[in-house]
């Protein structure tokens, strides 16, 4: 099976019109990101009840998310980033790996990382403003 994809394409400010395409990882590269963060979380002191780990993915991403700002800097940088790793800029020609300039606006940023999330556990809506691009394609509009 295909891996999930989606198209953004951003409403307002400096980035209005600039379309984004965002690719699902493989399941080993979730898993491996989901458990560096659980392990970073640990190293932190904080405790992720079996019990959620055993709910699968979402549930697990869902509890790291609600502690993230107990990780180490450093490895939630490296989190942070590696979700941009999903997200190509499309062009006329191609899609292309996103380089700095590509992205102007912090909520512009903000909404790719919430939707890469959003494609690869069913969660996590980044209301950036009223005028926000509609959600990736193949995924249910959220709630104001």
């Amino acid at each position: 099976m295909a891996r999930k994809t989606g198209t953004i394409t951003i409403d307002g400010g400096r980035d209005n019109g600039k379309t984004f395409r965002l690719t699902e990882w493989s399941a080993m590269q979730t898993e491996r990101w989901i458990l560096r963060a659980v392990f970073g979380l640990g190293k932190s002191g904080v405790e992720i009840p079996p019990e959620i780990l055993q709910l699968g993915a979402a549930a697990t991403a869902y509890a790291i998310a609600s502690q993230a700002c107990k990780l180490p800097s450093r490895l939630g940088l490296k989190l942070a980033d590696e979700l941009m790793e999903c997200v190509k800029r499309v062009e006329a020609t191609a899609d292309r790996t996103l380089v700095e300039n590509d992205t102007e606006d912090l909520s512009t940023r903000l909404r790719l990382k919430s939707e890469v999330l959003k494609l690869h556990f069913g969660f996590f809506v980044f209301a950036a403003s009223p005028s926000s691009a509609p959600p990736v394609s193949g995924t249910p509009p959220s709630k104001p």
